[in-house]
């Protein structure tokens, strides 16, 4: 199974992101990987995609919890390594969960992450 999915928007990011000065880019980063990771764990527990959307149903057309024991759901996080912020997968499945139901974005990035970029950037202060 592939992680299909447009990179093109996370790639202008990053590249957008090597364009701002060191020091902003990195407060940037730090301040938001707790954002996101807020964001994709109130996605997970609600049963919708990053996106918003309704999550797939199962096979059998069910609906499902994603939960057998909690243990992606509680090791999902974002963290910051100077101006990139990325996710750490804790488990070795989680990966197919990101393209099958989405709890990750694929692509690009979901609006309300965009809007909260956006406002971080904006905010930031730039040491000189």
């Amino acid at each position: 199974m592939t992680t299909g999915g447009d990179f093109g928007t996370l790639n202008r990011l990053k590249r957008n992101l090597r364009a701002l000065p060191l020091s902003l880019a990195h407060d940037v980063a730090k301040r938001a990987a707790p954002d996101m990771t807020s964001f994709a764990t109130s996605a997970y527990n609600s049963g919708r995609t990053v996106y918003d959307a309704p999550r797939p149903l199962g096979v059998d057309g069910n609906k499902l919890s994603l939960r057998r024991t909690g243990q992606t759901e509680g090791t999902l996080r974002f963290v910051a390594n100077g101006r990139i912020v990325r996710c750490v997968l804790g488990t070795r499945y989680a990966k197919y969960l990101i393209g099958r139901y989405k709890v990750l974005p694929m692509g690009s990035i979901p609006a309300r992450w965009q809007a909260r970029l956006v406002e971080l950037v904006a905010n930031a202060k730039v040491e000189l």
